[in-house]
């Protein structure tokens, strides 16, 4: 099994970050030589105190990210891992730069959104550095097809979900709570599509006046949510729970998990929705049609259409059968496509790829 070192240059906790640790966790428990790079001060440095996991922290982003480049090609060097993997984008280029310098340790790069390439030969170069390209879903590998990146280069493997942790027999119900609850999680961002969700809510709870919506997660977008929360007299309505570590309990009382959102590469929080057999209502934005089928797992409207997804919620609320048999499916497909073990494997048999064949 190859050794790998893995670096994630985000500041903050969200999706990405739950990947990239758990990958990493999951190649120690396999008994592989594994080692985490983090940026200075970065939300996942807290958690990765609290591992088994070899780790170091320094700066990865920006100027600091390029002064430190002599100092990753030193761990490099000495460390002599098989694989370098980088989980983001803003430390992509030092951290790149400093496998090349570092006898050219071979690169594997994760792309997770589908947010739009920076064009032009920087971007290309930015991405040349890669041995492989590893895309969370179709719609990120049509992007960087569009972008100019190497077809051979690329490859999908989807994000992950442990779904023995996220397991729906394992949560005790709070059966006194009986409200019909819509859940979603996720930064607070513009992209995430919350103001489209709120004016949704405000059509599903004059239908379903008792309806609670539960927004879980954190970012720049929360005071703009909450007056808009109380310019639609949602108050009663909408609870911002703030960033939540283990979701599970809310997952399991849910009646409909939600994710608007108008840009998405693959969607974690839907699938660990799906592990807990909650039917799933999203949208059309990026890779959320990969992972939801529409009819079978949950319901996929159009993104930006507060309207549709408004009816989309009211017939999971109506049809509770229906919507249960929806999330039964969901965990089935869950366990199926994307269970750790089997997307950790697939990403341990690409290393071995890179190693035998090298650089398309």
């Amino acid at each position: 099994m190859p050794s790998t070192v893995h670096v994630d240059g985000n500041r903050t906790w969200g999706g990405g970050q739950v990947q990239s640790l758990g990958l990493a966790l999951a190649l120690v428990a396999r008994g592989e030589d594994t080692r985490f790079l983090a940026h200075t001060g970065s939300a996942i440095v807290s958690r990765l105190a609290e591992t088994y996991l070899p780790w170091e922290e320094l700066p990865l982003r920006g100027f600091g990210g390029v002064r430190s480049i002599p100092h990753l090609a030193r761990r490099l060097r000495e460390w002599q891992p098989d694989i370098l993997h980088l989980h983001d984008a803003a430390s992509h280029e030092a951290a790149a730069l400093a496998a090349r310098l570092a006898d050219s340790v071979p690169v594997v790069a994760t792309r997770r959104t589908v947010f739009p390439l920076r064009s032009g030969l920087l971007g290309r170069a930015k991405y040349g550095l890669s041995d492989r390209i590893i895309c969370v879903s179709e719609a990120v590998r049509r992007q960087c097809l569009a972008a100019g990146l190497s077809e051979a280069k690329l490859v999908v493997i989807p994000d992950f979900v442990d779904c023995r942790h996220f397991d729906p027999g394992a949560v005790t119900l709070d059966t006194t709570d009986d409200r019909p609850t819509v859940l979603t999680m996720g930064r607070l961002a513009p992209e995430k599509g919350h103001r489209v969700l709120l004016r949704a809510m405000a059509e599903v709870a004059k239908r379903v006046p008792e309806v609670r919506l539960l927004i879980c997660g954190e970012g720049e977008e929360r005071a703009r949510l909450e007056a808009q929360r109380a310019a639609l007299g949602l108050t009663g309505t909408v609870e911002f729970a703030g960033f939540v570590s283990d979701p599970r309990a809310l997952l399991a009382r849910a009646h409909v998990f939600v994710m608007p959102s108008l840009s998405e590469g693959l969607g974690v929080a839907v699938l660990e929705a799906m592990a807990m057999a909650r039917p799933v209502v999203t949208t059309d934005a990026g890779g959320l049609p990969e992972s939801v089928v529409d009819g079978e797992t949950g319901r996929v409207v159009p993104k930006g259409n507060p309207e549709a997804l408004a009816e989309a919620m009211l017939s999971m609320l109506d049809d509770t059968r229906a919507a249960q048999a929806m999330g039964a499916a969901g965990r089935e497909r869950a366990k199926a496509l994307f269970d750790r073990p089997r997307i950790v494997d697939r990403i341990v048999h690409l290393y071995e790829d890179v190693l035998a064949r090298g650089t398309p």
